[in-house]
């Protein structure tokens, strides 16, 4: 089995572009996001901002972006090549550059006018405007519908009163984009609109939560109580949050799908190498069938989860309908990088329990995925509303 077959693809047919994405990203993260510093941030809760400026200079910030705004506009499989590449390297770095990349940025691209574009887009794709996502709240995680952070329309712009939650960045961001209720008469997703909250305005306050892993990106609760937001800010139509948030739901998913394979991956090259340099009863332990299982069954079960979020990538660049694969994708790749995260725990042993390894912070991280973009068992629920029977039955 050749290297190729796991790491650049795995059967989808890749042009020479991504796997020139795929070793530039490679190259750069291992030698500047080398598991030893991603450790140590994780672990003092320290943000990767030198990391995030490299990246911007190679590009990656303004991937999503058309060049005239910086930005190089790539198709979704390369940008399903970044998230899994910054996942491998650390979730501290994913998290540091997806919100926007892949949510905030295309959010003022597909929605927002010229104006806020020229104002915003060139900031973005040069690494130094962030944007952290504000869609959750305490009473309003699945179910988007019943979301209560309000924005009253004043002379200017809108005061805005509620509370978000697990808002990744909030901390380095300039901006969160809020999903507010605008109509307070209109009930379920309707009379909602997207608004770019300042981070820096008055009458708000953001606060760390403590998390399992990715903590040198810090999760954040961000509180306005009265918050003044220029009407400037309004990304797309008033009341028209609903469309934005379906527009970019599907590429959110097939993204968090790209980033499994990378956390799995990461676990993946460690274990490997390891089960070839440790020694065990006179020879490398991966040649103790055991062991050797473990890994041949990491191989297959990485192949299956990228062939999957490559093939909803591949739909997607067609532009076929694909918000069912990156469902599918979704659901499917993280509870297959768990998997194969759980391996390789199993092949380091008593090592892979130890923080000076990577794999326990794989381990840490690779949970996530089965809750954000929507949770597996909500995601399974939109997978059966699309199991139709045969014809003629």
């Amino acid at each position: 089995m050749s290297a190729r077959s796991i790491l650049d693809g795995g059967g989808i047919a890749l042009e020479d572009h991504h796997h020139d994405l795929r070793a530039t990203m490679r190259a750069f993260l291992e030698r500047h996001a080398p598991n030893e510093l991603v450790n140590e941030l994780d672990r003092e809760g320290r943000f990767p901002a030198e990391i995030v400026a490299g990246l911007a200079e190679l590009g990656i910030c303004g991937a999503t972006l058309p060049e005239r705004f910086g930005g190089s506009d790539v198709d979704s499989t390369s940008v399903a090549i970044i998230c899994e590449e910054v996942q491998r390297a650390g979730s501290c770095i994913a998290s540091a550059i997806t919100p926007t990349l892949t949510f905030g940025g295309p959010a003022i691209l597909w929605h927002g006018d010229e104006a806020l574009q020229q104002r915003l887009l060139p900031g973005i794709a040069a690494g130094e405007t962030r944007i952290a996502i504000g869609l959750t709240e305490p009473d309003a995680a699945s179910d988007l519908s019943q979301v209560a952070t309000r924005a009253t329309a004043v002379e200017g712009g809108f005061l805005v009163s509620g509370t978000k939650v697990w808002c990744t960045g909030a901390l380095d961001a300039e901006y969160v984009i809020a999903l507010v209720r605008t109509d307070p008469a209109a009930t379920g997703y309707d009379g909602m609109s997207f608004l770019l909250v300042p981070t820096d305005a008055d009458n708000l306050e953001i606060r760390k939560i403590p998390k399992l892993a990715g903590q040198g990106t810090a999760s954040c609760e961000v509180f306005c109580d009265e918050t003044f937001v220029a009407a400037e800010n309004l990304v797309g139509e008033l009341h028209g949050g609903k469309r934005i948030l379906w527009s970019l739901l599907d590429s959110e998913r097939v993204y968090v799908a790209a980033q499994t394979v990378g956390v799995a991956q990461g676990a993946y090259d460690f274990a490997l190498a390891y089960a070839h340099q440790r020694r065990q009863f006179g020879r490398p332990v991966i040649e103790h069938q055991a062991v050797g299982h473990r890994l041949a069954d990491m191989a297959c079960q990485l192949t299956m989860a990228r062939l999957l979020a490559y093939t909803a990538c591949a739909r997607a660049d067609r532009d076929e309908p694909y918000s069912l694969d990156a469902v599918m994708a979704k659901v499917s790749c993280s509870e297959i990088a768990t998997r194969v995260v759980e391996l390789a725990m199993e092949v380091l042993g008593a090592y892979g329990y130890s923080v000076e390894y990577p794999i326990e912070r794989f381990y840490r991280e690779v949970k996530l995925f089965e809750i954000a973009g929507g949770t597996n068992q909500i995601l399974r629920n939109v997978i059966v509303k699309n199991l139709q029977p045969p014809r003629g039955t």
